[in-house]
């Protein structure tokens, strides 16, 4: 679409004069006598000679509306009685009186007394709603749209016509943005597209910086790989250089058009309430633009590899939101896995081809991601262009894109599309970011598509048939979910034939999810990692093969930020594996329980036995000897009814074997005390007996039982719980027979 270039020589008005106020002419009514109507007489008795203006020159202004039952001559009266210079303008049971300020609320109480006025109260100013104190505010009507709005195109300005209300809420959510306490937190949003005029008056404040970069020492102060990106960089042109500038140093380079970004940068973050241009829709927070620039020449061509590269370096660079006015019908796999493993929330355009996103694929729009937004454009009357794409599965849903009046290089201009929408929708989801850090894509999109404000015309056109909200957005703040815990990391190692093997899995205990594993041989630091964008990635859970061991440094993020960085130390396994064993006796002595634990912190447990008697480990070796455990997470146990010593055996995965015996026998009680031979207890108390036996290393339990389980019950662990008044005997019993007995009393609550 041809664009039509609008360069201001003069400051428009931020304002509309309105016409004065309308002075009725007084009607003519006949004054009638006090007598005559004694109520209204007595109402205003004296009035005029207590509130005369007595040179006055301050004057207060009440606005009077008469009961709908007061007759003609009911409200002729009325206004006979008072100072004729007070009457501004009265008719149709409606007036105007201008009162001294000094006496104005003696007029106002008194008026409101009458038993024939409806309503009295002060009058007051009336200001006409404005967007901003942009000079350029009523161009915006995707912010607050009236039912008209100024298309400015060609140094003209002309007056379109749309449906009030067709718009996106911003001043609303303006309003109630200032009534909260500002949020502190800076967003950032990357704006991969073509370059940036970061000198442009509406823009140069909310131009990110590089707060590790010294500007032109020709050094990369922050070791990212760029020199001197101190606001962003170049990746057409291979340089820091994000913006072209013509010979005057203003207006943008021909060759190299750098308008398109810098208009998709202006909807977003133009500053707000500075008396020229416009208000960009995330004006109030504190907002912040990252210039990264792929497209370029006369043409804005740009290449997938350098999309890629731009949005590794943003999120390197710790933006938030990514803008991607641009896109593909070629799928790329590249791409798309540079999209996933980001942290960043996509809003992408949906095109301006006006077919069908399901057939006709626009990428990265239609990759189905949960940080990726589609966004398709619609006008001041809700309705998609004849150039609109659509989708019903892949287009979420539609956002300002017709006669959007933003900033170019040096000035500004009015353009249309997809590329125009997707900004509205990335300033929306930067108010919501600025409440708080940790937040995730995924929670963002969630909040912005639910609170869509309805608009009937794109129904069975998107997924979603409405436009964002943005007050309604911010008043749903409340569920922003916040994740402040980094991944955790397991490693499980192994060997497979010669070489070492380690499965890694990750646990995401915040709930954004992860979003990247990366590792590197060696020890590294956390920030060498650059958020997960450099060195060897892996998915959850996947077993990787070494040849040799050493330390290796894993890192793991989530779509919150959270990252965290593991060093693990892969050895070569030369010890056995640990085993440690204890047992239990049935209380009627009939069997063993054997528990085993085994451990093996290198190749790890491959096989588990045990057999009668003291074995060796060479018992074990045929493979046939010894009846097979199965541990779980190192834990397994076995029974058996004879006393004597057991063997238990372990190998690992290495071919280490050890061997551990236990010896099984039946140790008896010679004694028994209780704690406790009586007890009170209220209904609904509780108490526990605790038994003490004879030999210590005894190995006898204690079965209880009440003889009145109604009035108190014990349960095997020997806790009493009071259930209703009366007397019970708890009996406990070892397994060898020795009995004592505690009685209990249970008294009712009181």
């Amino acid at each position: 679409m041809k664009k039509k270039r609008f360069f201001p020589t003069t400051m428009m008005a931020a304002f509309v004069l309105l016409p004065s106020l309308l002075y009725y002419p007084e009607r003519s009514v006949s004054c009638q006598t006090r007598q005559e109507f004694p109520a209204t007489a007595a109402a205003f008795a004296g009035l005029s000679a207590a509130c005369a203006d007595n040179g006055q020159t301050a004057f207060s202004d009440i606005i009077l509306l008469m009961r709908e039952d007061t007759k003609p001559a009911q409200e002729a009266s009325l206004f006979c009685r008072l100072p004729e210079d007070f009457v501004l303008w009265h008719e149709n049971g409606a007036a105007l009186l201008r009162v001294p300020e000094a006496s104005a609320d003696f007029w106002l109480a008194r008026l409101k007394e009458n038993p024939l006025v409806a309503a009295a109260d002060f009058d007051a100013p009336l200001t006409p709603l404005a967007i901003s104190e942009d000079a350029y505010s009523d161009a915006q009507w995707g912010l607050h749209n009236t039912g008209s709005y100024s298309y400015i195109a060609d140094m003209n300005t002309s007056t379109v016509l749309g449906t009030e209300d067709i718009d996106m809420n911003v001043l609303e959510a303006w309003d109630y943005y200032s009534s909260l306490d500002s949020p502190a937190r800076e967003v950032v949003v990357a704006v991969i597209d073509t370059g940036i005029d970061t000198r442009h008056p509406d823009l140069s404040a909310n131009i990110w910086v590089n707060p590790g970069e010294i500007p032109g020492d020709g050094i990369d102060n922050d070791n990212n790989g760029f020199i001197d990106d101190t606001e962003g960089w170049d990746f057409y042109n291979g340089d820091n250089t994000v913006c072209h500038y013509a010979e005057d140093g203003i207006h943008t380079l021909e060759s190299d058009d750098d308008d398109h970004g810098t208009h998709v940068a202006g909807i977003i973050a133009a500053v707000k309430d500075n008396g020229i241009g416009i208000a960009g829709v995330a004006s109030c927070a504190n907002i912040k633009i990252m210039p990264l620039k792929i497209h370029g020449g006369a043409k804005g061509s740009g290449t997938i590899a350098n999309a890629v590269r731009a949005i590794r370096y943003a999120t390197a660079m710790h933006a938030d939101i990514c803008n991607i006015s641009w896109g593909t019908s070629k799928t790329n796999t590249a791409l798309e896995e540079a999209i996933r493993q980001s942290d960043m929330l996509f809003i992408c355009a949906a095109g301006n081809s006006g077919t069908n996103n399901n057939s006709a694929p626009v990428y990265p729009a239609n990759y189905g991601l949960h940080n990726v937004l589609s966004v398709t454009f619609l006008d001041a009357s809700g309705n998609l262009s004849r150039k609109s794409n659509y989708g019903t599965s892949t287009v979420d849903f539609a956002a300002p894109g017709i006669h959007i009046f933003s900033t170019c290089v040096g000035g500004y201009v009015s353009l249309s599309g997809s590329s125009m929408a997707a900004p509205h929708v990335a300033g929306v989801a930067a108010l919501l970011y600025s409440f708080s850090e940790n937040l995730y894509p995924s929670n963002i999109k969630e909040i912005i598509t639910e609170t869509l404000k309805p608009v009937t015309a794109l129904e069975g056109k998107l997924k979603h048939a409405g436009m964002p909200d943005a007050f309604a957005a911010l008043l749903a703040a409340s569920s922003l979910k916040r994740d402040y815990t980094a991944p955790m990391l397991s490693f499980q190692p192994g060997f497979s034939d010669s070489r070492l093997t380690l499965t890694v899995t990750a646990t995401d205990i915040g709930g954004s999810g992860i979003r990247t594993i990366r590792y590197a041989y060696g020890i590294r630091e956390l920030s060498s990692f650059r958020r997960g964008t450099t060195d060897t990635a892996i998915a959850p859970g996947d077993t990787l093969s070494f040849a040799k061991s050493g330390d290796y440094t894993f890192y793991v993020s989530d779509y919150a930020g959270n990252e965290r960085a593991v060093i693990y130390h892969l050895a070569d396994d030369t010890a056995a594996p640990k085993v440690t064993a204890g047992y239990d006796v049935a209380y009627n002595r009939s069997s063993f329980t054997v528990s085993v634990n085994v451990s093996d912190a290198h190749s790890g447990v491959r096989t588990v036995k045990y057999a009668s008697g003291e074995k060796d480990a060479d018992y074990f070796r045929s493979g046939s000897q010894g009846i097979p455990l199965t541990p779980e997470n190192g834990l397994a146990s076995f029974s058996v009814k004879n006393e004597g010593i057991y063997t238990i055996y372990a190998a690992d995965h290495r071919g280490n074997k050890t061997v551990h015996t236990i010896n099984l026998r039946i140790i008896p009680a010679s004694s028994m005390s209780l704690n406790v031979s009586k007890k009170t207890l209220t209904v609904g108390d509780s108490f526990f007996l605790l038994p003490k036996l004879a030999p210590a290393h005894t190995t006898d339990k204690v079965k209880y039982s009440s003889s009145k389980p109604s009035v108190c019950k014990v349960n095997s662990a020997g806790k009493l719980t009071a259930v209703s008044p009366g007397r019970s005997t708890i009996t406990a019993k070892t397994s060898g027979g020795i009995k004592k007995k505690c009685v209990v009393t249970v008294k009712a609550a009181k």
